[in-house]
């Protein structure tokens, strides 16, 4: 009778693990979330999302990596499942020196671990005056600059510059031959030609922060719209990017700037028919 009665009793699982590290990395680095088994089920990601680059993995999975060029703090909360015992540890890569090295680790007998990783990603440290400077050094800084604007802001204003360019570069030389045969009026030197491209580029800007600034508001005002309105929560990727307005803003006064002090200190502008 007490043989059958305890093979009733449901056999006891551990309760779920929910532990909290916080990460700090360097710029470039590389977070891995690394498993001997295929036990992570799920990934959820908070932070700026469009700076980061995650793995495109296939859940299940044994790994997920997250990396970013710029400043950023993210939350990413990793649910790790499997029947029989597994481990699974938190490591901090970096590509350049090719280094890897583990945070921590843990070790499941069985069942659910909810693991939430704070990562703070840093400004690497100076090298100092002793490191050589050099096209690598450049590229790389640029690399890491460039990282700090979304994708789509640097298709946008990359597709503007090409074609501002290429009219530009059209508007200046038939400007230049038209003064040439008609004779009305001196031809364009360097000095004119310069006040012309800081024209181009001062309109480039203009058109890249408008066209910019309203794909921002009109996303604001899709998303409130729909949950306001119609009590539909959309899941959208964030267009809204303050630095990117705030930079292209502050380069396009200097531009300006630079463009009125060729005019007003060295009467570089051409001189243009009524």
């Amino acid at each position: 009778m007490m043989t059958a009665i305890a093979l009733l009793v449901p056999p006891a699982y551990p309760a779920t693990m929910n532990p909290q590290e916080n990460v700090n990395l360097y710029t470039g680095n590389k977070l891995i979330i690394d498993s001997n088994q295929a036990s992570i089920k799920s990934v959820v990601v908070r932070g700026n999302l469009t700076a980061a680059t995650l793995s495109n993995n296939v859940y299940p999975s044994k790994n997920f990596t997250l990396t970013t060029n710029s400043t950023q703090l993210y939350t990413v909360d990793v649910l790790l499942s499997y029947q029989s015992p597994y481990t699974s540890e938190i490591v901090i890569s970096d590509p350049s020196s090719g280094s890897k090295t583990q945070y921590t680790s843990y070790f499941v007998s069985g069942g659910d671990l909810n693991l939430t990783v704070f990562a703070s990603f840093q400004a690497s440290p100076s090298s100092g005056p002793t490191v050589p400077l050099g096209w690598s050094s450049f590229y790389g800084w640029v690399s890491e600059f460039g990282g700090a604007f979304p994708f789509w802001i640097k298709i946008l204003y990359g597709v503007l510059g090409a074609q501002f360019a290429f009219v530009g570069y059209r508007w200046i030389k038939f400007e230049d031959e038209r003064r040439r045969i008609e004779g009305h009026l001196p031809p364009l030197d360097r000095g004119n030609k310069a006040y012309l491209w800081t024209e181009v580029v001062f309109r480039t800007l203009i058109a890249g922060f408008a066209i910019s600034l309203a794909m921002m508001i009109g996303e604001v005002l899709v998303l409130l719209i729909a949950q306001y309105l119609f009590f539909v929560n959309l899941t959208l990727v964030s267009l809204v990017d303050f630095f990117s307005i705030f930079f292209v803003a502050a380069l396009g006064t200097l531009v300006y700037l630079a463009r009125e002090g060729l005019d007003r200190i060295f009467d570089l502008k051409p001189m243009m028919e009524d």
